[in-house]
């Protein structure tokens, strides 16, 4: 009598190359940081971990009630943008019409001394197209925040708590780390990322309290205003961001169409009226000022601090102005509004607040009034709100990581702002998590020091260039102003591959 064995169950078949993990185990990740980084990571997190993990649930915890709308207009690079496109998140920028942001083609520099023109940061090839597909874009970040936010929605493995300030880090004696928070609450979880900012808690009072952050003796002085739109170039100019999807918005010249765009899509309506409070509004439109010089973005350069021009919008009715100044570190007291309890001027006082915009209006007289280009003199004089934005960096050399805990973005190496500074917090949340998903069964101190080994070295080099450029904004004499003018196409020519280089690279290829 012969025994029938039964057929494997897999016999005749050729096994997947990835097929989730059969164990019932549940990885809770926990961010702290709703910034770029933080939702980046969410959303790279869920793209390459849940497919192998479906029991992954992911938590991003975020300091402010409500979602931050400071920081002004935000550059995306072809790079970032790229990055964008793969999470999802560029194409509820292309949705929202007008708001979704201003294609970039260049950032031409000039002479605000002169008019003369010095050259120009290209986002597209010779031939006008894209870098890979993809060019520069000038967006709000208020309206980046709230794409973002609205691609978390539809994981439901992600949540974003709000009003989760960061008091203390402990670890359990199952191998967990436990973030306790001033609200009295606490969250325990398997592997945590620190994506909080410049000033990061986590770095502070966990991984490595010996390195704060450091203010860099120069800020951004930056204002929004309503503007008619620039006449169209000879050549009409109908391309966009990305051949596929961006789409552009003709005949739209004002910014009240564009504010009711972004209200559409209802996601973006509850995140934007939970923070619509904290906006500050728009100057009235400007009339009587000079074109400016430049089709989209344009940075004036001079000896007193560089000035930076930038429509943030397809229609072109709202234009982005951000000086890059040397500040004393004892002056920041005078120039911000400071809301501590402690403060002796609170932020609500409106003598202060008077007070504090004059001084800054006179900040911006003092530097730019005397230009010899008019649409330079016409922003020195314009009546706004400027606002002061202190930039600080992170010194490289120090801890990225402890136990189980992991700093992305410039948590781990804030920076000056360059041109990609975007993607480097997007090159951070992709890399990591991609170098997660790999290797996902070796110990967390071994894909910590992977991830660190890939990165560490181009990001050092990142901030000491953006270092050495950083240093062409701060004040100047006579001579040296205008050598900064004279070498500047020179610059811009010898920088040229890296910037190409920048642009072409894919945090994917990990």
């Amino acid at each position: 009598m012969h025994l029938h064995e039964e057929p494997e169950p897999w016999s005749g078949f050729v096994l997947p190359l990835s097929i989730p993990d059969p164990s019932p185990r549940t990885r809770k990740v926990l961010i702290v940081g709703a910034g770029i980084a933080g939702i980046a990571s969410a959303l790279a997190l869920a793209h390459e971990l849940k497919p192998h993990e479906p029991n992954l649930q992911i938590t991003i915890f975020e300091r402010h009630d409500v979602l931050s709308t400071s920081g002004g207009a935000i550059n995306l690079t072809p790079a970032a943008q790229r990055h964008l496109d793969r999470l999802g998140v560029l194409s509820k920028l292309d949705r929202q019409g007008a708001d979704g942001g201003a294609d970039v083609n260049e950032i031409e520099l000039f002479s605000s001394r002169s008019g003369r023109s010095l050259g120009s940061i290209d986002f597209t090839d010779g031939n006008g197209n894209g870098v890979n597909g993809y060019k520069g874009r000038r967006v709000m970040r208020i309206v980046l925040s709230l794409a973002m936010l609205s691609v978390v929605e539809r994981h439901p493995n992600i949540r974003i708590l709000y009003g989760k300030k960061l008091a203390r880090v402990t670890e359990s004696h199952d191998d967990q780390t436990i973030l306790h928070f001033e609200d009295k609450t606490s969250a325990a979880g398997d592997l945590v990322l620190g994506c909080d900012g410049v000033h990061s808690a986590l770095r502070t009072t966990y991984v490595d309290s010996d390195r704060p952050s450091e203010y860099t003796g120069l800020s951004f002085l930056q204002t929004t205003i309503d503007t008619p739109p620039p006449p169209p170039p000879s050549s009409a100019r109908t391309s966009t961001s990305r051949p596929s999807t961006s789409t552009s918005i003709s005949g739209s010249t004002h910014t009240s169409t564009s504010r009711s765009s972004l209200r559409q899509t209802p996601s973006f309506t509850t995140h934007f009226n939970r923070s619509s409070s904290n906006i500050r509004p728009l100057s009235e439109p400007t009339t009587h000022m000079h074109p400016p010089p430049f089709h989209t973005t344009g940075l004036a350069l001079s000896r007193h601090g560089d000035l930076l021009g930038s429509y943030c919008d397809r229609s072109h009715s709202t234009l982005f102005l951000a000086a890059m100044v040397q500040i004393p570190e004892s002056l920041l007291p005078r120039y911000r509004l400071d809301t501590s309890p402690s403060s002796q001027y609170p932020n609500n006082d409106p003598r202060h607040r008077l007070a504090v915009h004059a001084a800054l209006q006179e900040e911006m007289r003092s530097r730019f009034a005397d230009a010899g280009h008019p649409w330079v003199r016409d922003v020195a004089n314009l009546n706004t709100n400027w606002m002061l934005y202190p930039v600080y960096q992170v010194r490289p050399g120090g801890k990225w990581w402890r136990g189980q805990i992991v700093l992305l973005g410039d948590a781990a190496h804030a920076m000056p702002p360059r041109d990609e500074s975007a993607a480097y917090a997007l090159d951070d949340a992709i890399m990591f998590c991609r170098t997660l998903a790999h290797n996902r069964d070796e110990s967390l101190p071994a894909i910590f020091s992977k991830y660190e080994s890939l990165r560490r070295a181009p990001v050092e080099e990142a901030f000491n260039a953006a270092g050495r450029m950083w240093q062409t904004h701060r004040d100047m004499g006579f001579l040296e102003g205008r050598v900064k003018e004279w070498t500047m196409p020179w610059v811009l020519w010898k920088n040229r591959a890296v910037r190409n280089a920048a642009w072409k690279f894919d945090a994917y290829d990990v």
